[in-house]
């Protein structure tokens, strides 16, 4: 029946936007493309986490989705692992595990390749979340406490108030974890959690370690320390105007009070949490607050009233298991969508595959069109080389036997010469003998003549 209080540490890094901006305004800066890209991521972020993960998970995919695509167009990795953050988180809200724990794991590899540690720290912490839902104490503890000793790791040279609030999901969740198996280890980290919230003035935050301390004291029986915590929780959680908070506080004292006997001041906070409750149908709340007023009656021995409060109660828990299905239709909804539009891509991407390969295809017959044209162009270039070189090595011939036959005829015409000439030189040789001979007769003639004479 007592509430354990768990604040959900959905950890991401938020952007710095004025808390009163309503989704409209969010929209237009997000579809504004005048403004830098900057701006409109962290106004598409803040209208996916703050806008509709705690009321309409389905238009937190859409818009995470927006922003992971824009992103991923511009190569921001940081943004892109943000926008995957918002995802998983957006599917753990709607109790689809598998894919939460598949986006949160993208997310971590990219912070991961950007040595983001502090964005580690909280993905590590919302796996671990994960992991503890689906009662893997072993594995979520590991993911906690690697978010821890991350957050640790940059505590030691930074003051960063992020970094401490990375350590108070950390301390949150372990010490949660631990509260059944482990009590004095929880109250170790629940006070580490309440030191550091009361520096940083996380009142909320604050209160909620202080009851979940209070549990553990009402768990060992120490039911006046017990009341001094939940009350101390319940005063600030009342300051802040946490009305959920306020009720299971109210609620846990109540319990507490009925365990000790007290039933006048166990109805007395059962009353005030149930009137708290019921205006806004806060079904888990009025349930509880039934529940322990229908024992109170039943134990004062009114049976007239505790059967109305048990009604009551059966009623609530009949609404709240309503407003399980519906979250468990949504769910299942999604997972449907998501399957479908899984189908549709795997088709497209077929398609894409058969249309990439088609082309491949021609791209290939193209090039070993190409490959064949060139090999033929180069055959005919390699055949008209050789013929030039052949054509040249015979002109390169012929010029060089015209050249022989040249000197040869010139050869021939210089002997042809030569003899032509010797051939006139006998010729006057033998005139010159001829004369000779003729002149030697006419002279032996006068000699003789003379000799005569003589």
């Amino acid at each position: 029946m007592r509430g354990c209080f768990l604040f959900v540490c959905l950890c991401v890094i938020l952007p710095s936007l004025p808390a009163q901006e309503n989704t409209d305004s969010l929209r237009l800066s997000w579809e504004n493309t005048a403004l830098s890209d900057s701006l409109r991521l962290k106004s598409i972020n803040k209208l996916a986490w703050d806008g509709y993960l705690f009321t309409q998970p389905d238009s937190t995919l859409y818009y995470a989705q927006l922003h992971f695509e824009f992103a991923r167009e511009r190569g921001l990795k940081k943004e892109m692992a943000i926008a995957l953050n918002t995802l998983g988180t957006a599917f753990y809200m709607v109790d689809n595990y598998t894919k939460a724990i598949e986006y949160y794991y993208k997310s971590l590899e990219i912070k991961e390749v950007l040595k983001d540690t502090l964005g580690m720290s909280a993905t590590l912490n919302n796996i671990g979340m994960i992991n503890d839902d689906q009662g893997l104490a072993e594995e979520a503890i590991s993911h906690y406490t690697r978010a821890m000793e991350f957050a640790k790791s940059l505590r030691q040279n930074n003051d960063d108030p992020k970094i401490e609030e990375s350590l108070v999901s950390s301390y949150n969740n372990l010490g949660t974890i631990y509260t059944d198996s482990d009590p004095e280890l929880a109250m170790v980290y629940f006070i580490k959690m309440v030191e550091i919230t009361s520096k940083l003035g996380m009142k909320r935050e604050q209160a909620y370690a202080l009851n979940n301390m209070a549990n553990i004291y009402s768990n060992r029986g120490e039911r006046v320390k017990a009341l001094d915590y939940y009350q101390e929780g319940l005063t600030t959680l009342e300051a802040i105007g946490d009305k959920n908070g306020v009720i299971d506080g109210l609620n846990n004292i109540g319990i507490t009070y009925f365990e000790q006997g007290d039933l006048k001041e166990a109805i007395n906070y059962a009353q005030k949490a149930l009137k708290k409750a019921q205006p806004d149908n806060i079904h888990d709340g009025i349930s509880t607050a039934a529940e322990l007023l229908y024992e109170c009656y039943k134990s004062s021995g009114n049976n007239q009233k505790a059967l109305l409060y048990y009604e009551l109660h059966i009623q609530s828990r009949d609404s709240l298991r309503n407003e399980l299905n519906k979250r468990e239709l949504i769910r299942q909804t999604l997972e449907y969508d998501f399957r479908k539009q899984a189908i549709a891509d795997s088709i497209v991407f077929a398609i894409n595959e058969q249309i990439k390969n088609s082309k491949i295809a021609e791209q290939q017959a193209q090039i070993e069109s190409e490959e064949a044209k060139r090999f033929l162009l180069y055959g005919i270039l390699g055949m008209c080389i050789i013929l030039i070189i052949i054509i040249y090595q015979g002109t390169r011939k012929k010029v060089k036997a015209s050249k022989i036959i040249a000197e040869q005829k010139e050869e021939v015409e210089s002997q042809r010469d030569k003899l032509a000439h010797q051939h006139q030189l006998l010729e006057e040789k033998n005139r010159e003998i001829t004369n000779f001979n003729n002149n030697l007769e006419r002279l032996v003639t006068e000699r003789t003549k003379e000799l005569e004479e003589s």
